[in-house]
């Protein structure tokens, strides 16, 4: 039978990870003491996962789950994300992360990602010359062939030529690679980046959004994120569970609120912001809005399935008064 310590940690767990509770209690008795939500022990590691948030942080659509990631199993060794199921998703994310160049050698995607298969069959994204890996539950293999065909068939016919299964990383993903020439501003942080991805279910804390979407702060070294959480009218959210969550001593980023503020003239909106709590250079400001009915009306008009979740979910989860 778990401890009480363990059943509470296994239930921070699920909240950031969407784990069902057993296999949460199972991940950390893994983990062993002292570990709730572990970080990448291979920078390779946290480089990849940085790299998958920063492509998928900006979907094509509404989905249920922040980005697309319906449930990611972190370990300091790897990483294992389940994906929305839906078709049109999961075409997206191929053509969003696998590498290609066009005929000007210029590399969209993911530079370095190569792909694989695990012992069970699933499909494995990998950063050449290295050991870091996420493994991709709940897409058949048959339908994996089939996304990464058609994706490469569309390449060849606008001239692209793809990259994710030809061994070494080209020279010109290995300059894309740094994001910043090493020479003039030294390696990027990933930290905060792998860090969020680990914890999506952060995303959801305060009330699920209708929209979520994300980028990082041009022009800085630091590991910064900025995010634009977009909510269906009427919904009350909950700010301090999210920020409570995201900076928990057990299971959260070294983080702390630096700002928080709210306005209601108009449309209402708040922004929370936070930094590192260590002094690292990394920052995440989150702006929550409501957005026009009908905005939300002509996405439910186009999205009614997704719609319909996202209106179950959101009163699955509303604070109470």
């Amino acid at each position: 039978m778990a401890s009480a310590k363990l059943t509470r940690l296994a239930g921070i767990r699920s909240q950031l990870t969407y784990e069902q509770h057993q296999l949460a209690v199972h991940r950390l008795t893994a983990l062993g003491p002292g570990t709730t939500v572990p970080n990448p022990s291979d920078p390779a590691q946290e480089a990849l996962e940085w790299w998958i948030m920063l492509c998928c942080a900006w979907p094509s659509e509404p989905v249920v789950a922040p980005f697309g990631f319906e449930r990611v199993s972190p370990t300091p060794t790897g990483l294992h994300i389940e994906l929305a199921a839906t078709p049109a998703y999961r075409h997206w994310f191929v053509s969003t992360v696998l590498p290609s160049a066009s005929p000007d050698g210029e590399i969209t995607g993911i530079p370095g990602l190569r792909t694989d298969r695990d012992p069970t069959g699933a499909p494995v994204l990998r950063l050449a010359g290295s050991t870091a890996n996420v493994v991709l539950r709940g897409i058949p293999a048959q339908q994996w062939r089939t996304l990464t065909t058609d994706f490469e068939a569309e390449l060849r016919s606008a001239g692209h030529h793809p990259l994710w299964n030809t061994g070494p990383a080209t020279a010109e993903e290995t300059r894309n690679q740094a994001w910043f020439a090493p020479a003039t501003a030294g390696p990027r942080p990933h930290w905060l980046g792998s860090g969020l991805l680990r914890r999506v279910g952060v995303f959801t804390a305060a009330g699920v959004p209708a929209l979520v979407t994300g980028w990082t702060t041009a022009g800085t070294i630091a590991d910064c994120w900025k995010f634009d959480l977009e909510f269906i009218p009427g919904h009350r959210l909950d700010h301090d569970r999210l920020a409570a969550l995201l900076t928990d001593p057990a299971a959260g980023l070294p983080m702390r609120v630096s700002g928080h503020e709210c306005r209601e003239s108009g449309a209402p909106r708040c922004r929370l912001q936070l930094v590192a709590a260590d002094g690292r250079p990394g920052a995440v400001e989150l702006l929550f809005r409501h957005t026009e009915e009908a905005v939300i009306n002509a996405w439910e008009t186009r999205w009614p399935e997704e719609f319909a979740l996202i209106r179950q979910a959101g009163r699955q989860t509303e604070p109470q008064p």
